[in-house]
């Protein structure tokens, strides 16, 4: 019987059916040589494949073992063969599947899908991986695969794959952990896992009767909101705006955040914030910020923010535009200490009570030596009252 003209291939399928062991395994390495010579024309590759598929399939195991050690370098491989060969025992399949180059996108993902989980991890660790692989091991490997991913040097893992981790695996610790030490985890997943971590800790502390429930919901939203602020003020002047009105979208921006953010100078959460929720550009929130009374004013109302915070904002915007023209960067501390001052000293008008009111969220929203002046000064100031 011949394959293609010019090869004969009868003597192979005699070898294979009558051969002896060693007269099979000699075999296997002659025709996985053919099909490693690049200059071996490509109708006699092709016909040796009903020969290399039995040899895939011969009862005695080490034929198999050197069918695969020999194929594993073989650029092009007939995927029946490849598939023969990843079926195999795990000692000789896992090996092959490691080291193939023969492997092609749609083949590593039909190995994901029908594959066991030590095949599924075998693959995550290959240095070859695409996008697409990658999306098709998040959404439908075991998480052993999916934790392997974290550990492939050569893995990049997109924003896409890492909201599906996320989105498949937001209640395993340890897939959370691993995401939250990615540098590039988009921050609104970061924002998520704050809240959500809040929650846990809220109902922890619920359930245990550690501390009175008013003040575990106080500590429990202050931690989360301090994390929140932490991740806002990380992202870049690109990320901020989308990740504000993300957080809108949830209903996660308060005012709270946003005097939090005024309270600590800084200004560049305030000033996306307000612009997102009062429907105007950056340039225009900025302008009023720092700007006239009337213009600020006019921002102001367009937030919706309450009117109870707006002496607070506008004496930390009178701060900012003080610092921006004298070309001066407070820290934290510093800042709150200015803002106090200016509380007490920079608005006529304000009464009494107002400067005590916002004496009262400087100190609950700075450190712990700006809350003391803080402190201090509004109980002068509610006594003198």
């Amino acid at each position: 019987m011949k394959g293609q003209p010019g090869l004969d291939v009868s003597i192979f399928d005699m070898i294979v059916e009558t051969g002896d062991v060693q007269a099979r395994m000699q075999l296997a390495v002659e025709l996985a040589g053919l099909v490693n010579d690049a200059e071996a024309p490509e109708n006699e590759r092709d016909c040796v494949v009903p020969s290399l598929l039995k040899l895939a399939s011969d009862p005695v195991k080490e034929v198999r073992r050197v069918l695969a050690e020999t194929l594993v370098t073989a650029r092009y491989l007939h995927g029946d063969i490849l598939f023969s060969i990843v079926a195999d025992d795990d000692d000789i399949a896992l090996a092959f599947l490691a080291e193939t180059p023969a492997l092609d996108h749609w083949k590593m993902r039909s190995i994901v899908r029908v594959g066991d989980t030590a095949r599924q991890v075998t693959l995550a660790q290959r240095p070859d991986l695409d996008d697409d692989v990658i999306k098709e091991i998040a959404t439908q490997a075991d998480i052993a695969a999916c934790l392997a991913l974290f550990d492939n040097a050569q893995c990049t893992l997109s924003e896409r794959n890492c909201r599906i981790l996320y989105a498949r695996f937001g209640r395993v610790q340890e897939i959370i952990d691993r995401l939250l030490a990615l540098d590039t985890l988009p921050l609104d997943i970061r924002v998520l896992q704050a809240k959500r971590a809040s929650n846990q800790v809220h109902q922890l502390m619920a359930e245990r009767g550690w501390v009175p429930a008013n003040d575990a919901a106080d500590m429990v939203a202050d931690a989360e909101e301090r994390a929140i602020l932490q991740i806002l003020d990380s992202a870049n002047d690109l990320e901020l705006p989308s990740l504000i009105r993300f957080m809108t979208s949830r209903n996660m921006l308060n005012a709270s955040i946003i005097m939090r953010s005024a309270c600590a100078g800084n200004m560049r959460i305030v000033e996306v914030a307000m612009a997102h929720l009062a429907n105007v550009s950056l340039a225009k929130a900025q302008d009023a910020l720092y700007g006239g009374s009337s213009a600020f004013n006019s921002l102001y109302r367009g937030s919706g923010l309450p009117q109870t915070c707006i002496g607070l904002l506008r004496a930390a915007g009178q701060v900012e535009r003080e610092l921006r023209d004298a070309k001066r960067i407070l820290s934290d501390e510093s800042f709150g200490r200015r803002l106090i001052e200016q509380i007490m000293t920079g608005d006529g008008a304000m009464s009494a009570a107002e400067r005590a009111k916002y004496l009262d969220i400087v100190g609950r929203y700075s450190s712990d030596r700006v809350r003391v002046i803080a402190s201090r000064l509004r109980e002068g100031l509610v006594s003198a009252a």
